[in-house]
């Protein structure tokens, strides 16, 4: 027991504490680099698998697939598979095989390295074949690791998605009367609705009080040029019909904000 320098100059720092911060920094996930490289794409000619160069992180433990490198597939048989990465720390080995089995996909051995040495298989591809023929499941969603910048940015954008107000097709039914469709109740109860008449008036009001009452409809009133109105809401199997309170009146644009 003791102390040991690992960010120091001559600090003798070992593999495993490498890793075991490596894995710490990648937010403990297991996976590709992602936007690293060439993220090891993978490509499939006359039985062969070809990876294109990156790097994938297995607890920490960092390994680079060299670009072109390949393996190959016998069509003798049905059987799905997986092309594996064995990552072994008993024997401090990294091997690229094959996986496969005629019922399903194999079961993997899934070390937590972090804390025994051993075998962990990463997938890097799955793939079927037949006697004939050899195909890559694109279905098949690799593991990756994001950094945390483009993890930032991607709920960023996540959240501007569900709180942008979205503009809805109006369809007129009559004079006064309008339409818009394809909403749900669910939509509608997690959004703000907002109803111009002629772009001057705005009419605003919860989507949820639609389903205060039996019938999920309400009145709201609205004042227009001096006058007082009654704008009708009505919901119904996805449709959305707004009603003014003057044929005279059109409503210019809907919206729904959550």
């Amino acid at each position: 027991m003791g102390i040991q320098k690992v960010t120091f100059e001559s600090g003798n720092v070992t593999a495993k504490i490498d890793a075991d911060l490596y894995h710490f920094f990648y937010s403990k996930d297991i996976g590709i680099l992602k936007g690293l490289k060439n993220e090891c794409q993978v490509t499939l000619a006359n039985n062969t698998l070809t990876f294109q160069d990156g790097y994938v992180s297995v607890y920490g433990r960092i390994i680079y697939i060299e670009n072109q490198t390949t393996i190959g597939i016998t069509p003798d048989s049905n059987k799905s598979g997986y092309v594996v990465l064995g990552v072994n720390t008993a024997t401090n080995e990294v091997n690229l095989y094959l996986k496969e089995q005629t019922s399903g996909y194999p079961s993997l051995v899934l070390t937590n390295l972090l804390t025994t040495e051993g075998l962990h298989e990463f997938v890097l591809c799955a793939y079927t074949k037949t006697t004939t023929s050899v195909s890559i499941n694109q279905t098949y969603t690799r593991k990756v690791i994001v950094n945390d910048k483009d993890k930032i940015a991607d709920l960023e954008n996540k959240l501007l998605d569900r709180y942008r107000p979205v503009r809805k097709n109006l369809t007129k039914v009559s004079n006064g009367v309008y339409q818009f469709f394809n909403t749900s109740s669910v939509e509608l109860s997690e959004s703000l609705v907002y109803v111009l008449i002629n772009n001057t008036t705005i009419i605003s009001f919860p989507g949820d009080s639609l389903f205060i009452h039996v019938g999920s409809n309400r009145n709201m009133s609205y004042r227009y040029a001096g006058a007082d109105y009654t704008l009708s809401v009505l919901y119904e199997n996805g449709v959305v019909t707004l009603s003014c309170g003057n044929t005279t009146h059109n409503i210019t644009s809907a919206y729904l904000k959550k």
